[in-house]
């Protein structure tokens, strides 16, 4: 029991210590650094929201194709 809480403990503080180590990178970086508003795209994704990028680029690769295909038929 002593070993699992030891562990657990253990586990705990090095999350706390890498959570806080990401929020000091963050707030340390010079202003230059940071992306502008203006060199962003018009919908900044999320980098959480790793699957619905990766699914609207796959539709607007869809959506590409077919349009192409649609251009190069001959009538």
């Amino acid at each position: 029991m002593k070993t699992f809480l030891v562990l657990v403990l253990s586990v705990t503080a090095l999350f706390v210590w890498q959570r806080e180590g990401e929020k000091n990178a963050v707030a340390n970086k010079p202003r230059s650094a940071m992306p502008s508003a203006a060199t962003a795209s018009p919908r900044p994704v999320s980098e959480h929201n790793w699957a619905k990028n990766s699914l609207d680029r796959a539709r607007a690769m869809v959506n590409q194709v077919q349009q192409s295909r649609a251009g190069n038929e001959q009538p």
